[in-house]
């Protein structure tokens, strides 16, 4: 049996004591912005951006999954590119997928302890609101039926609160 762990704050902080992080990532594996800039930056901008343009020559697809070296990071980045909410006709369900491809990746690599941001809730408009019960119910029910933890970082106080109501 796992376990399921809510903070705040600063992602790569939070991620001291993990084999990986998960990358909320654009389809084209560049730097961005919120969770992906700061992941970049503390990989290595331009080690991580010559890494994914030499290893894949085309985009990512809604909810695929790679898997690329922390570089500076000292850890495995899971990048996911998540759906986007206006872009979906069942942007949920189309979110649950990304979680269920995440959970079936964790498993084939047998990761003990990882951590991340709420899927789809920065560039990608998803509220956490709206989002928070689903998220928390997959997370647990992961977690109790393996053995792993997963550190979910959401970006204030006020948006965890959102999610601990569900815990």
């Amino acid at each position: 049996m796992g376990k399921l762990i809510l903070v705040s704050g600063d992602i790569i902080k939070n991620s001291k004591n993990v084999e990986a992080i998960v990358n909320s990532a654009n389809s084209y594996m560049d730097y961005g912005g919120g969770v992906c800039g700061a992941i970049y930056d503390k990989a290595g901008v331009e080690q991580m951006e010559n890494y994914c343009h030499n290893k894949w020559l085309k985009e990512m697809e809604v909810n695929e999954i790679r898997i690329t070296p922390g570089f500076h990071l000292a850890k495995e980045i899971i990048h996911i590119y998540a759906p986007r909410y206006f872009e979906e006709k069942d942007p949920i369900g189309k979110l649950k997928e990304s979680y269920i491809n995440l959970f079936d990746v964790i498993k084939k690599e047998n990761y003990k302890s990882i951590i991340t941001a709420s899927l789809g809730t920065g560039f990608h408009f998803y509220p956490h609101e709206e989002i928070a019960e689903m998220v928390i119910t997959l997370l647990k029910d992961f977690c109790n039926n393996n053995d792993i933890e997963i550190i979910l970082d959401l970006p204030d106080e006020e948006t965890k609160k959102i999610y601990q109501k569900y815990l």
